[in-house]
């Protein structure tokens, strides 16, 4: 006995909605990087993905220190 094949129009509409979730994804991922990476460019002078980590530290207690005054 063989196995039915899926109704067109169903397989349609399953891959317009996972390419709809990725498109989701991929665009949050991206709004997310650019403030992300703008906050840092502001504070730092460079990118979030330029810095290493203590760099990246150092520009959050400059905020902070910001904050504070």
């Amino acid at each position: 006995m063989t196995k039915p094949e899926a109704d067109p129009i169903t397989r349609f509409n399953t891959i317009w909605k996972v390419a709809f979730v990725l498109a989701l994804l991929l665009g949050a991922y991206n709004l997310w990087s650019f403030f992300n990476s703008s906050r840092y460019q502001a504070l730092c002078g460079a990118s979030y993905w330029e810095l290493s980590r203590a760099q990246l530290d150092g520009c959050l207690e400059q905020k902070q220190n910001l904050e504070g005054k």
